[in-house]
């Protein structure tokens, strides 16, 4: 799927993440690797890398994995990432947003204003 940027979400707890490789990352033999490797994660829908652009865009279930789960799979598989203060800024507020997805996704549905709750 190298090359497609159309990763679009379809529900509401599908997300969509842009990744940006490091320069060292620019032998398509390694945009490849981290495509396989972040399609292994349980709860991945969808990998799109961009070889120019050095990006990977990934399309996941915020109830199966986690931001955090996607960059430790690639630490672990040997790819870096990119370490500039924006990244790091960057990845923490997409782990702080696929939490609040997760606890959302799990809460009961409100009452609505005109339906008072009823007992469990």
């Amino acid at each position: 799927m190298t090359g497609n940027n159309k990763v679009e979400p379809r529900s509401a707890w599908e997300v969509k993440r842009k990744i940006r490789l490091p320069a060292a990352l620019a032998n398509p033999a390694d945009l490849e690797n981290v495509e396989r490797t972040l399609r292994d994660i349980d709860g991945v829908l969808q990998v799109s890398a961009d070889h120019a652009k050095r990006t990977i865009l990934v399309r996941y279930l915020v109830t199966q994995t986690d931001y955090q789960s996607l960059e430790r799979a690639l630490e672990t598989a040997g790819l870096p990432l990119t370490d500039s203060r924006w990244a790091r800024f960057k990845s923490g507020w997409y782990q702080s947003l696929d939490l609040t997805g997760r606890e959302n996704a799990g809460a009961r549905p409100s009452a609505c204003c005109n339906k008072p709750p009823t007992r469990s």
